[in-house]
């Protein structure tokens, strides 16, 4: 029989990483989030109290297995995170979100458009995290200023966000999970998924632009704001920009040369690190009354360092899960389902039962399940199914945060800086948008991926 505490532990976590309570300090006045920072780590401890996991899986949480590692995985994200913080420390993002506004003139439709591509195309090239910390500060602004509704493109910049980041690896960590546990290289990855992405996110600004076609045609006036003045250091945005294309430059070809692509972003996360730590030297020497390493300690402080012990401790509670056998019986149960019905509706019903999966789990969490569960050896499937499995796995982890707003950690992310502005967004509000344009996003690009595996076949 199989020992229950494991899973409640693990469903418990889950629930304190969406509801993020405050609990009170005994003895003191202090109180502390029990968030996605500390929530995991509190499951592991009642685990090893308890004695339902060997102290041992703790390790594995660091290293890994065979499939996936855990410490590969974080090293991608943060070096790549860093780069991207530093650029954006330079004014470009900011300087590219003022140009996409001044270039809308009057126009409603034209600025929801500007927004979403934008946001479309800096996901792409960056990740979804990134956008949503720099992007949504100034559509906020932006809209205050000109006096419009911001609820359009706010939408419209968060739904962009978490499809376009499916694109390539490095768009989002559920990505780096999945395609590091089946050795996927970084354009074999985005042969498959490349296309899926395009029609999703073309679907998506169809139906939003349908959903919003009201507010945003209403006039604006635009602001008079120059927006070369928000890129306050030339320089360092094009050394950034070299520095980043150069980076995923050498992703795209490290399996011909057999180059580590942990230790890639790492390398050009070293250089930006070394770059901003001389410029902070220099401008201390020249001015003294600027704090030595200012501009460096900024970027340090915007990093999500929480992501770290998240990782780690989600990783440790799902191999308690297959420790205990709990992993052996969801993937029986899904090898099961998914050979009865077949290819094509596999990759359906993966799509979906992920994205909605991520709502009740948060997407992390349930990425590192799933891929334990495909990878499990209760899973016996042909290989082509497996397949077509991972990568409805991969997008449904980036759907599902446009479901609701525990779908990921951006979600709560973009709803703390929005309801930090004064523009709230209620779980209501927003599940009522998501689940107005989301399903049919999925559907279609499912199809998409169905088809590409039918004619691969």
């Amino acid at each position: 029989m199989l020992d229950i505490i494991p899973i409640i532990v693990f469903i418990g976590v889950v629930f304190l990483i969406i509801r993020q309570p405050r609990l009170k300090i005994p003895g003191t006045n202090r109180h502390i989030l029990l968030d996605y920072g500390y929530a995991p780590l509190l499951g592991i401890i009642i685990l090893l109290v308890t004695l339902n996991m060997p102290p041992s899986l703790i390790l594995t949480g660091l290293v890994g297995t065979s499939q996936i590692h855990p410490y590969e995985i974080l090293i991608l994200f943060f070096s790549l995170a860093y780069i991207c913080i530093s650029i954006d420390q330079t004014g470009f993002f900011r300087y590219l979100a003022l140009l996409a506004a001044k270039k809308s003139g009057s126009s409603g439709k034209k600025l929801f458009f500007y927004f979403f591509a934008l946001s479309s195309i800096l996901t792409t090239f960056t990740s979804n995290d990134i956008v949503i910390l720099t992007i949504t500060p100034i559509i906020l602004y932006f809209t205050k200023y000109t006096k419009i509704n911001p609820v359009p493109y706010l939408f419209g910049e968060f739904f962009a966000a978490n499809i376009w980041s499916i694109a390539l690896y490095v768009g989002n960590p559920t990505n780096i999970i999945v395609a590091q546990a089946y050795n996927l290289t970084f354009l074999g990855y985005s042969q498959w998924v490349l296309l899926p992405t395009v029609v999703a996110g073309v679907t998506c600004y169809f139906l939003l632009y349908l959903l919003f076609r009201k507010d945003i045609s209403k006039p604006l006036t635009p602001p008079d704001i120059n927006p070369k003045s928000a890129l306050n250091d030339k320089p360092g945005a094009f050394f950034g920009l070299i520095m980043l294309g150069s980076c995923l430059l050498l992703l795209s070809i490290a399996p011909t040369f057999n180059l580590n692509m942990g230790l890639i972003t790492l390398i050009f996360a070293i250089i930006m690190l070394g770059r901003d730590i001389l410029k902070d030297l220099i401008s201390h020497r020249r001015d003294p009354a600027i704090q030595r390493f200012n501009g460096t300690t900024a970027n340090l402080t915007r990093m999500p360092w929480k992501i770290a012990p998240f990782v780690i401790c989600m990783f440790v509670l799902v191999q308690v899960l297959e420790y205990s056998g709990w992993i052996d019986l969801f993937a029986s149960s899904m090898s099961g389902a998914t050979n009865t019905i077949g290819l094509v509706a596999t990759i359906f019903f993966v799509g979906f039962f992920a994205s909605l999966a991520c709502n009740v789990l948060n997407n992390q969490p349930m990425t590192i399940l799933f891929t334990k569960m495909l990878q499990n050896s209760a899973f016996v499937a042909p290989a082509l199914l497996v397949q077509g499995s991972m990568f409805a796995l991969i997008m449904g982890s980036n759907f599902g945060a446009n479901f609701t707003l525990i779908g990921a950690l951006a979600g709560i992310m973009w709803s703390n800086i929005s309801n930090g502005n004064g523009n709230r967004i209620t779980y209501k509000q927003f599940a009522k948008v998501g689940f107005k344009v989301m399903p049919l996003v999925v559907a279609v690009a499912c199809l998409v991926l169905a088809i590409e595996f039918l004619i691969g076949m």
